[in-house]
């Protein structure tokens, strides 16, 4: 169940207050819950504290309760929630990816968890990308007794910005055996024109990085990465969509690439199913 109600419960100001604060910064719309009244009986999501949690010990089934505890790290429990709204609830998830478009000034980037949008950021400093990066993967590592598959794409646009990524990426990750690095033609992807309402994609480069999550492209490792910067072997990006609102027309309707980027960022459709839509229907098969 993803997107269900999100409902917070507590009497602790503090812990309502920060919440409050992150789910707004974060545009995640939420309602109080009022137990004077009753429980919900729809599929939701309780945020409440450790000390508070009890008393939903007897709820439906249908109720997810998040509880949070004083000692936790409280950006890793909003990291929780996210999981759990947009993503469905899991004691262990399996996968990232990150999606990269590297600028001059900005790098935009877009995460999907097990295949499904879960955030995208905005930064300034390849540092605080690499940290940013490290940190949500301790947290999903952290207590998962499988190692993640971990995925990165990285749009070619600005050549030694994306070498200078690449290489970090490599060797802050060059012992994990389950990871995987592409490089993808930008080509075409920062002039399309996409709105997301509820402001979850805020600039360009996030878009832009939404947009590469969608291409193919090659695939690098430890061995290899230098030789192709070096030679410039960019083939096989093969996926090239035209600018236009309507980006094609299959044999039974036109499609919309608004309407399909509205469906990844509501959850509606994984990732990959995004990706083989856009094949079956935009693209020349080699």
């Amino acid at each position: 169940m993803r997107n269900k109600i999100l409902y917070i419960s507590t009497e602790n100001l503090n812990f309502f207050y920060r919440l409050n604060k992150e789910l707004n910064r974060l545009n995640i719309r939420f309602e109080i819950l009022n137990l004077r009244v009753t429980n919900p009986i729809v599929p939701s999501i309780i945020l409440t504290t450790s000390e508070e949690a009890p008393k939903f010990k007897n709820s439906s089934e249908k109720l997810r309760i998040l509880p949070y505890h004083k000692e936790q790290n409280f950006y890793h429990y909003i990291l929780k929630i996210l999981a759990a709204y947009r993503v469905g609830y899991q004691d262990h998830y399996s996968e990232l990816l990150f999606s990269i478009d590297p600028g001059t000034k900005q790098i935009g980037m877009v995460i999907f968890l097990d295949d499904f949008f879960f955030i995208s950021h905005t930064f300034y400093d390849r540092r605080d990308l690499i940290e940013f990066i490290e940190d949500i993967i301790v947290y999903f590592q952290k207590d998962n007794p499988n190692l993640m598959i971990l995925k990165f794409k990285f749009g070619r646009g600005i050549l030694p910005q994306t070498f200078e990524l690449t290489k970090n990426i490599i060797e802050l990750f060059h012992i994990r055996k389950k990871m995987k690095i592409y490089l993808i033609d930008e080509s075409k992807s920062s002039k399309m024109k996409i709105k997301d309402k509820k402001k979850r994609i805020k600039t360009k480069h996030e878009l832009s990085a939404l947009i590469l999550s969608l291409r193919n492209g090659i695939e690098i490792n430890q061995s290899n990465f230098k030789r192709i910067y070096k030679h410039g072997k960019w083939l096989n990006s093969n996926f090239n969509v035209d600018t236009n609102k309507n980006l094609g027309e299959s044999n039974e309707a036109r499609f919309n690439l608004q309407e399909l980027i509205d469906k990844i960022l509501n959850n509606e459709i994984s990732l990959s199913q995004s990706s083989e839509f856009l094949y079956e229907n935009h693209i020349e098969k080699e």
